[in-house]
């Protein structure tokens, strides 16, 4: 054995890999808990990170993922339809869960799905958006409501404003003709542009989609919205991720998106920091996070999409410096309730549903995904997160 692997693994007995001098050390997921000296109070010695709800790990940098029922989320690739070019049903791809406001105990969950059967591998141009309903809880299964678009729209993302007292949905594509058949288009065809529309309702109307950023625009899809709102400073401000994690700022929902920064590590494709997919959140003490999915697996294993899937980033302030802590933050390898274990080919488009109570615990992660052999017959995945979900279910009656 190597001197270096002794010395590590005397470190890890000692307890030394959970040292930690600042909660930066603990990706702002957590809080480094150190005590003053008997001689030196000014300088603890060094602690180790207390992880919030949702988080573990020695830098609290991964996601709590508990066991996921084996029926969940979105999954309907089984439905048949005489008139549909494809063969692939209603296949969808990633998702948000919304709780009601008014029904404590309805969940709406919007995603991506593809008309006329023609399966994720046809996403551009067939995808547009839905919205779905679950009266047996937020883990599904959900059942489809309604069209929230026409395609091509796709990866929605949707917050509730509370400054402006409306629910925002934001996409990104363009009007496309009626298809006539599946195809597969690229972005020069079919642009992917970021667009928003607003409604005072979880089920409409919804106003027509607003352009408020050009494909042209630097990284400009894959939007991730967050509203800059608290008590102590009601502002209509807007903060947007997007590809890349370079961050949007505009003073109100549809007003001009103006460009904030571009991140520092690098961004090209096949680096080992190759991410798409941004979402971001703010947390409760005000730090700011965002889950990518993270191609390195692709990058180092020739092509291939799993199992490392995803990573997680953070920063103080908005405007940075973010950081980017090279493992990963959830891998596409699920554990289900009934015992079984299944890895999956791909997962992508994560999104977390909070509490509501301040605290912005973690409580369901949602992924698109495809199964291993797949690649038209996607669906949404809906998996649980720590153990604050069951008082969470328990108080609603489910």
């Amino acid at each position: 054995m190597r001197i270096t692997n002794i010395v590590a693994a005397g470190l890890a007995v000692l307890g030394f890999t959970q040292a930690c001098e600042t909660d930066e050390d603990c990706s702002l997921n957590g809080i480094c808990t150190r005590k003053p000296t008997k001689f030196f109070a000014s300088k603890p010695k060094p602690g180790a990170c207390r992880c919030d709800p949702g988080w573990f790990g020695d830098d609290c940098g991964r996601l709590d993922l508990a066991p996921a029922a084996p029926i969940n989320g979105y999954n309907h690739t089984d439905v048949v339809d005489p008139t549909n070019f494809g063969a692939y049903g209603n296949a969808s791809w990633g998702g948000q869960i919304l709780q009601d406001p008014h029904d404590r105990k309805l969940f709406h969950l919007f995603a991506s799905q593809f008309a006329h059967g023609c399966g994720l591998s046809g996403w551009r141009p067939s995808s547009y958006i839905m919205r779905a309903e679950s009266r047996t809880g937020p883990q599904g299964p959900y059942h489809y409501a309604e069209a929230v678009t026409k395609p091509f729209r796709h990866n929605p993302s949707i917050i509730w404003s509370p400054a402006d007292k409306k629910y925002l949905l934001y996409t990104i594509g363009a009007d496309a003709p009626e298809a006539v058949k599946c195809q597969s288009l690229s972005n020069k065809q079919w642009p992917n542009n970021i667009s928003v529309s607003s409604s005072d309702n979880i089920g409409g109307p919804w106003s027509p989609q607003k352009l408020i950023l050009n494909s042209v625009d630097p990284q400009s899809t894959n939007p991730a919205p967050w509203p800059l709102w608290t008590r102590k400073n009601p502002t209509r401000e807007i903060a947007l991720a997007v590809e890349d994690m370079a961050i949007y700022q505009a003073d109100k929902f549809d007003g001009e998106y103006k460009l904030k920064l571009t991140q520092k590590w690098n961004t090209t494709d096949y680096s080992p920091t190759w991410t798409e997919d941004s979402f971001l959140w703010r947390d409760k003490r005000g730090n700011w996070h965002g889950l990518v999915h993270w191609l390195i697996d692709l990058v180092e294993h020739d092509g291939q999409k799993y199992p490392r899937v995803g990573a997680h980033v953070f920063a103080r302030e908005l405007g940075g410096p973010w950081h980017f802590k090279l493992h990963e933050a959830y891998n596409s390898t699920v554990t289900f309730t009934d015992g079984s274990v299944r890895t999956l080919n791909r997962r992508e488009r994560p999104k977390i549903f909070f509490s509501d109570d301040g605290e912005l615990t973690p409580l369901y992660f949602t992924t698109g995904v495809t199964e291993m052999g797949q690649t038209g017959r996607s669906s949404t995945l809906i998996q649980p997160i720590g153990n604050k979900w069951k008082k969470f279910e328990k108080k609603l009656g489910f």
